[in-house]
């Protein structure tokens, strides 16, 4: 079972049984509103808090940053991020995808600095702090070419599932971040200068 299910399985019981309970015949009205709101509050929540786990919880424990950055936001068009490699056969599944400019990164000197456009509403941002990443800290980068169409989800039966993003095209690149390693995907425009400071190889 993994960490999805060992969340949204236990949520969702404890959610039924409780509704079981509130809603029936002589409960008071403000306890049925009082348990809709909490279950509404604790859907995006739990969904956020699955979404770190994909890899930024593991960056923040490590690089979280104290201070600010005084440099130039840039918005990624597409990003992600995972515990295992783009290359991996498994990618699609492990995969934390941001799409919209949801992420922002920005380079200095020292460091890649990450930051999600919400880190800075106060529940939210407990799962997405900013993160400071040193240049020393990326074991490896990988260029490659993104496809824009994305492995398909199931690969045999009768439903097809491809998702096709039109910002995944082009050159990326592919940070190996710290041990156990997070995988960063990030577009190889946005990173400019910071390219020069990356140990960089080219598509296996």
């Amino acid at each position: 079972m993994n960490k999805n299910a060992k969340v949204i399985i236990p949520f969702v019981l404890v959610a039924w049984l409780g509704s079981l309970v509130v809603f029936r015949a002589g409960t008071p009205a403000v306890v049925g509103a009082a348990f809709v709101v909490a279950v509404a509050v604790a859907i995006p929540v739990m969904v956020f808090y699955l979404m770190a786990e994909m890899g930024w919880s593991t960056l923040a424990k490590r690089f979280r940053v104290r201070g600010s950055f005084g440099g130039a936001w840039r918005a990624a068009a597409t990003g992600q991020m995972a515990t295992v490699s783009v290359f991996d056969p498994v990618f699609q599944r492990k995969k934390l995808r941001l799409v919209g400019g949801t992420l922002r990164l920005g380079t200095s000197r020292e460091a890649l600095h990450l930051s999600m456009l919400f880190s800075k509403i106060p529940i939210l941002g407990r799962f997405f702090p900013d993160v400071q990443i040193p240049w020393s800290a990326v074991t490896t980068a990988t260029t490659f070419e993104a496809p824009g169409w994305f492995t398909p989800l199931r690969d045999s039966g009768t439903i097809l599932q491809v998702a096709y993003d039109p910002n995944y095209t082009g050159t990326f690149v592919e940070l190996v971040v710290g041990e156990p390693p997070v995988f960063l995907q990030l577009p190889a425009d946005l990173l400019g200068e910071g390219m020069t400071r990356l140990p960089l190889s080219s598509t296996p």
